[in-house]
């Protein structure tokens, strides 16, 4: 049998006659075609080669990022029905006066904020399992007796405990991503998780629009508004259980039943040894001393206040002033978190691939600015509004990408990312609270001026601030005082030109495939490593 190369297949075999009794030639099959392999490429694209590394990805996808999603796709189903319910018969049948609504916010953003710091601490102290299935357990129970409330003051008070105990939902889950994900990969696993919380709000939104239709019209029965707190409740407290069996806790706890002792191995040398896991006097000097404590809760405090003016109703009482149906207000605004999930993904993903974040970051601080001048400029047609509202809804990207930057930026002191983690979404909140009762009160609908002009002076802000976080980030990682795997600020070495701005720099990858940023094979000799380096040149194990 002969044979040629082909250049898609290989070497096959080539058909040849050949002769039966009667001397005619006999049909020869067709060339062997290789098997389908989209699969194995599919696999490989999403989780690496075959290895204990990819079994251990895919197993932490299926577990611990699956879970911590679909609790906050549950939880935005839950803060948004309040939001739903008020425009749906909650204001009247609670007789809400004034500024309630906001009061009621307030409230509830308080407790959220006060009982940040406190819980992402206590992560690093009790295996987390123990406390993500109480808190999510008690704030899904708080959520279902809302459905009884009777008076405003009753929903202030629940609303005062459920943000104590889901304070630890959002951050919580990212210092756990943090722990377990390195930074290639944490980007896109962050964007999964907000996206499953935009759809949660985006899903508030449909099933209020559902419950009313299926309701209008009927006499008797639980409010199409108090339901939705019910159908809620229904789905998280069970699922929030789930979290006992499916929770890893820390990697250093070597807890999750789910892996082999091989893949606890490869978790905890992945990330890189981190030099410093107790609690004493040395965290607050640590912390204090540290810029990422001050500079990302600012950034992400000036991001909240720019998409202040796609909550607090804004959408949705501006389309009631146009003439708009109250299920087009409830449906029409759950767009706008569409282009969030879309946003969200792409730029998670362009960054995972560029290791860096701050180019996304200034993306999204132009977009603040545009999407704010629209506003600003209160267009007459319609058109030009609802494209700023869903504009400005692509940036609430840094939701995922910046709590990402956050865990790159601090991967090297366990107690500095837990605390910082948590400040980011406290110091957010300790404005937040307060501001719509300024910019955004209800008494100002639909003619939000005011809160239009603060998202564009915020917007602009978060410029400088950006450029100044890479600047630092950059001499950071060319000191080896930040990163992931850093043991001793002593074996650092130059790990970047000096002269070199962060948009110079350029990561190669070892033969490994661990990645190492532009300028560190010289470092690694130095200090007697070759081969994989991601657990000790700082900034390496990405």
């Amino acid at each position: 049998m002969a044979s040629e190369r082909s250049p898609l297949l290989g070497e096959v075999e080539t058909p040849v006659p050949t002769e039966h009794q009667n001397g005619r030639s006999a049909e020869i099959s067709k060339p062997k075609q290789e098997p389908n392999m989209s699969l194995p490429k599919t696999l490989a694209r999403l989780w690496g080669p075959p290895s204990v590394e990819r079994s251990l990805l895919i197993k932490l996808d299926c577990t611990l990022l699956l879970y911590f999603s679909i609790i906050w796709f549950l939880f935005g189903i839950n803060r948004s029905s309040y939001s739903t319910a008020y425009i749906s018969g909650m204001k009247e049948d609670l007789k809400f006066q004034g500024k309630d609504y906001n009061y009621m916010t307030t409230i509830y953003l308080t407790t959220y904020a006060l009982f940040q710091i406190p819980s992402t601490s206590l992560l690093t102290i009790l295996p987390p399992r123990y406390v993500f299935v109480f808190a999510n357990t008690l704030w899904s129970v708080l959520t279902l007796l809302t459905f009884r409330v009777t008076t405003v003051w009753q929903i202030f008070l629940l609303n005062a405990f459920e943000g104590a105990f889901s304070a630890v939902a959002y951050v919580g889950a990212h210092f756990i991503y943090g722990s377990w994900y390195k930074q290639s990969e944490l980007g896109t696993r962050a964007a999964v998780f907000c996206g499953f919380g935009n759809l949660g709000v985006m899903a508030g939104g449909w099933i209020q629009a559902g419950l009313i239709k299926v309701l209008e019209g009927r006499e008797g029965g639980l409010e199409a508004w108090r339901l939705i707190f019910v159908v809620v409740a229904g789905m998280t407290i069970p699922f929030a259980v789930v979290g006992w069996f499916v929770i890893p806790d820390l990697p250093g706890h070597r807890a999750a039943r789910y892996l082999s002792e091989e893949e606890k191995d490869v978790a905890v040398e992945r990330l890189g040894v981190v030099e410093k896991t107790e609690w004493d006097w040395s965290v607050v000097r640590r912390v204090l001393l540290s810029w990422q404590f001050y500079l990302l809760p600012l950034v992400f405090m000036l991001y909240s206040l720019v998409v202040q003016a796609l909550g607090n109703n804004v959408m949705p009482l501006w389309m009631a002033s146009r003439g708009y149906t109250v299920v087009q207000q409830n449906t029409y605004p759950t767009i706008v978190h569409g282009t969030g999930i879309v946003a969200t993904f792409a730029y998670c993903y362009i960054s995972d691939k560029l290791r860096s974040r701050w180019q996304c970051s200034l993306a999204i601080g132009f977009t603040f600015i545009l999407s704010s001048a629209i506003l600003v400029s209160t267009p007459g047609p319609d058109w030009p509004w609802f494209f700023a509202f869903y504009l400005m809804g692509t940036t609430y990207a840094p939701q995922a990408l910046w709590y990402s930057w956050m865990a790159d930026l601090t991967g090297h002191d366990l107690q500095l990312r837990a605390i910082t983690t948590g400040f980011m979404n406290s110091f957010d909140f300790a404005f937040v609270t307060w501001w719509p009762l300024i910019f955004y009160p209800v008494t100002d609908a639909p003619n939000y001026s005011k809160g239009y002009i603060a998202s564009l002076v915020t917007g602009c802000l978060t410029i400088p601030v950006i450029l100044l976080i890479a600047r630092l980030e950059k001499r950071g990682r060319k000191d080896g005082t930040i990163g992931r795997g850093v043991k001793e600020q002593e074996e650092a070495e130059d790990l970047y030109d000096d002269d070199a701005q962060p948009w110079e720099q350029t990561p190669w990858t070892t033969a490994t495939g661990s990645a190492v940023p532009h300028g560190t094979a010289q470092a690694a000799e130095q200090i007697g490593v070759k081969g994989t380096i991601a657990t000790v040149i700082p900034g390496a194990a990405i």
